[in-house]
């Protein structure tokens, strides 16, 4: 990720923080970019040089900073004052302060392959940007939320982990691990559940396959681990 995208700053591995010096002339709750309108705490997909993911953020407030209004005008002169919604819609005149999300290739310790594709850490980096770099409206899910989904589009992710990325680090910093392989679930990656122990299994952990899976369970309500299958044949002999 870099900074060359119009106005945003890019998340940044030492969690600097970059802040303007502006002179604030308006502090707003919404902003209106075409048909869109965007509130406080809403999470959206910013521009990105081209061939680079949306950078991805929550907006936690607005500035107008208007040069127009720093000089003095009078009644006088019959120069006529911007409204309050007129000067809402200008996106070159407002600054947005965001909490950036961090993919987890751009963490310090990059992708692992728990990770899910739509995986997204909340981190405490912020930054002010432009309003014009927003693209749009973007849904974050908690895990189990984004686990009920019908169907997932571009605009879905989930996060399950929180990042400080001055010092790198996670929280919570250990999950439930799953499978003979321990590692914590990844929603982009198909298991089946034993109906005797309930642990979850991937297919290639236990040199099957998901067709064959699927196939099995077509006809069986419950499919069973070979440690259990072993157990009560063992159980039967005894």
């Amino acid at each position: 990720m870099t900074a060359e995208n119009e106005g945003a700053a890019a998340p940044s591995n030492n969690g600097e923080q970059t802040t303007h010096n502006k002179t604030t002339n308006k502090v707003i709750k919404y902003i209106t970019l075409g048909s869109e309108t965007y509130n406080i705490h809403d999470i959206v997909s910013m521009k990105a040089p081209e061939g680079e993911k949306p950078y991805i953020a929550k907006i936690l407030r607005f500035d107008v900073h208007d040069e127009k209004d720093k000089k003095k005008t009078s009644d006088k002169n019959n120069k006529k004052r911007q409204t309050d919604e007129e000067i809402e819609n200008i996106a070159d005149k407002v600054n947005v302060h965001v909490s950036w999300y961090y993919r987890p290739e751009e963490s310090a310790s990059g992708r692992k392959a728990f990770h899910g594709e739509y995986e997204l850490f909340a981190s405490d980096h912020t930054d002010w940007v432009k309003a014009n770099t927003i693209e749009s409206k973007i849904h974050v899910y908690t895990l189990a939320d984004y686990q009920e989904l019908e169907s997932v589009n571009e605009n879905a992710f989930f996060c399950r982990f929180s990042y400080k990325a001055a010092t790198s680090e996670f929280k919570p910093d250990h999950v439930q691990v799953f499978c003979k392989c321990s590692m914590p679930y990844n929603p982009d990656l198909f298991m089946v559940e034993c109906g005797e122990c309930k642990e979850w299994y991937h297919p290639e952990c236990i040199n099957t396959s998901k067709e064959e899976l699927v196939e099995k369970l077509k006809g069986d309500s419950e499919w069973f681990c070979d440690e259990c299958v072993h157990k009560h044949k063992w159980a039967k002999t005894t």
